[in-house]
């Protein structure tokens, strides 16, 4: 989608109609719906996911994988190396301390290639797929985590460079 200066609830809103018809769409049925927003900085992407989140009242979260070429971003690390921390996603969970938020995944176009550290752009596969994300293993927690219940939204300045 490609927006030209228009404050974002004048997109949305012209998109959709009105709030109500995205609460009913989305509210309930989110299983396997990613919504991939592409323009130039500053057009209002991620101010359409807010304004989307808020819509269907829910929490919002947005993780930057801007240059990021480890999987630590969202896998986290294991526990057995110092300064081990949990990936973005199982941190978003717990600040929102709820099991459906609106996870907006911004950037995706500059998510870099693999590294000695693993290939972000398969964790990233694996995070979006329906089929997969329903027991999202975090190596922090080392336990299954179902993403299912998610809506993700993804944003990009193009298309062309995004991982396929």
């Amino acid at each position: 989608l490609f927006f030209k200066q228009k404050p974002a609830y004048e997109i949305l809103s012209g998109l959709v109609g009105s709030e109500m018809c995205i609460r009913d769409r989305l509210q309930n049925q989110v299983q396997g719906k990613i919504l991939c927003f592409v323009g130039p900085p500053g057009v209002g992407k991620t101010s359409i996911g807010e304004s989307i989140a808020k819509a269907v009242n829910r929490k919002f979260l947005r993780i930057s994988v801007g240059g990021d070429r480890d999987t630590l971003i969202f896998k986290g690390s294991r526990r057995t190396y110092i300064g081990a921390m949990p990936g973005k996603i199982v941190q978003g969970f717990k600040n929102a301390q709820v099991e459906n938020p609106v996870i907006l995944i911004d950037e995706i176009d500059k998510i870099g290639g693999p590294s000695q550290h693993g290939d972000p752009s398969s964790v990233l596969l694996e995070v979006l797929d329906p089929e997969q994300n329903s027991s999202f293993s975090d190596d922090y927690l080392d336990v299954p985590i179902d993403l299912s219940k998610v809506l993700f939204l993804c944003t990009a300045n193009v298309l062309h460079t995004i991982p396929r």
